[in-house]
């Protein structure tokens, strides 16, 4: 494309808004002429200054961004609100950010949500997504569920992927609105379509079970595939389960580790237990108990329950790293205390035999009553065991510290006990 500069220059020094605007964004981006942000800045603040609600609203965001500008937020709100008060929707929506944030003015939610409501009204598909996540969470307004769909709807009809993927959510959980499988998986296609991988994964999670869609393991391999390639850790570390159990695809070792690794570089625990467990068992790779020991330590430390848990026996027995019964029991205390039952009854069992901890029935029986909610009927043999040990008054102790831990860590088990 040619650009007539000299012309197009002559209109915007004679005061043309229109010419100046476009002569800003033509040095902007490079189109036609060199590129030059100075060039570009200078005709933005011309319009601006001449009253373009568009030329201060994109300098305020430039002066968000820092973008050709030293970032500014006190200045990026000056123009944000000239802008705003003309009516400028994008303006609005990134003046309410701003006091969302914080950004270059006090927090305020309150005053946040009003510009929000502004520049949804104008149509503002960004601040209409805003306004369901607030009324969705309770977020600077009384959570409204019924709101939220409505508002994050609206978005979606303007092909807001997070939008589309959140009422895609809340019909498939018939929040705010009636339940409807067929509508939340449509959702999820349409932000899919986008390239958003939270909402490709969702829809290979429809796919796979036939939620709302025809079951398909084709299409939901290739949807996790699809939101794998795209970075995301759980479709990745689904991807690594597919080619791990041969779901869908061929199974193949190497392709379910390079997809667990993956995700594992994100520091998702569940991917480094599966690593684990292929070390452990020599699957696509030779068998190493202290390669496996190494990313069961590592699941754990990132709070996965199971591994944990798995770490605790390790340590136990001695596999892959020296034995250390004090370690297990601190290791099946972490697991136990996020409801995990096998570690809730190995823990009940170290308590009764001071192995790794102090000898005490009252804590053996708290933690085996709560190992309860598995219905294990080895777990429940040696509660009886351990409570014939034990008199009235220590088994109300019991019962009591069980009802203590279930408070404090958020363990919602039913407490039973055979006397």
């Amino acid at each position: 494309m040619t650009v007539d500069l000299s012309s197009l220059t002559a209109d915007a020094d004679s005061g043309d808004i229109e010419a100046q605007l476009q002569l800003a964004e033509l040095y902007e981006i490079g189109f036609g002429i060199p590129m030059d942000h100075g060039q570009a800045l200078y005709w933005y603040h011309k319009a601006a200054n001449l009253g373009s609600a568009k030329a201060q609203a994109h300098l305020g965001r430039l002066f968000i961004k820092g973008e050709g500008v030293p970032e500014d937020y006190v200045e990026a709100i000056r123009w944000l609100q000239l802008a705003a008060d003309q009516d400028d929707p994008s303006a609005q929506a990134s003046l309410a950010w701003c006091y969302q944030k914080g950004m270059g003015t006090e927090r305020n939610i309150k005053t946040a949500f009003e510009w929000y409501v502004r520049a949804a009204k104008l149509g503002h598909a960004g601040a209409r997504y805003n306004l369901g996540y607030m009324y969705a969470n309770g977020y600077g307004v009384d959570r409204d569920d019924r709101m939220a769909i409505e508002w994050y709807t609206k978005a979606a009809e303007q092909g807001h992927p997070k939008a589309q993927l959140n009422a895609g959510l809340m019909y498939v959980q018939g929040i705010g609105t009636t339940k409807n499988l067929e509508e939340g998986a449509r959702w999820y296609l349409e932000a899919a379509k986008h390239g958003y991988a939270k909402a490709q994964y969702n829809l290979a999670l429809v796919y796979a079970g036939g939620h709302g869609v025809q079951q398909n393991d084709k299409e939901a391999f290739r949807w996790q595939t699809e939101a794998a390639h795209h970075g995301y850790h759980r479709a990745q570390f689904n991807l690594g389960l597919l080619y791990m159990h041969g779901l869908g695809v061929e199974q193949d070792y190497a392709q379910a580790m390079k997809w667990f690794t993956l995700a594992a570089k994100q520091n998702y625990g569940k991917a480094f237990y599966q690593l684990g467990k292929m070390h452990a068992g020599g699957m696509g790779t030779d068998t190493n108990e202290i390669e496996a020991a190494k990313y069961f330590q590592m699941a754990a430390e990132s709070g996965y329950a199971k591994a944990q848990y798995r770490l605790g026996r390790l340590y136990d027995k001695g596999q892959g790293v020296e034995c250390d019964h004090a370690l297990a029991a601190d290791w099946y205390k972490k697991a136990a205390r996020q409801g995990n039952t096998r570690a809730q009854y190995v823990l009940g069992v170290h308590y009764a035999r001071g192995q790794g901890l102090e000898n005490n029935l009252i804590k053996s029986c708290a933690w085996l009553l709560l190992s309860q909610e598995a219905n294990d009927p080895l777990y429940r043999e040696v509660l009886q065991k351990v409570t014939a040990r034990m008199d009235d008054e220590q088994i109300h102790e019991a019962k009591k510290l069980a009802h203590n831990i279930q408070e404090e860590y958020g363990i919602n088990l039913k407490v039973r006990v055979n006397q």
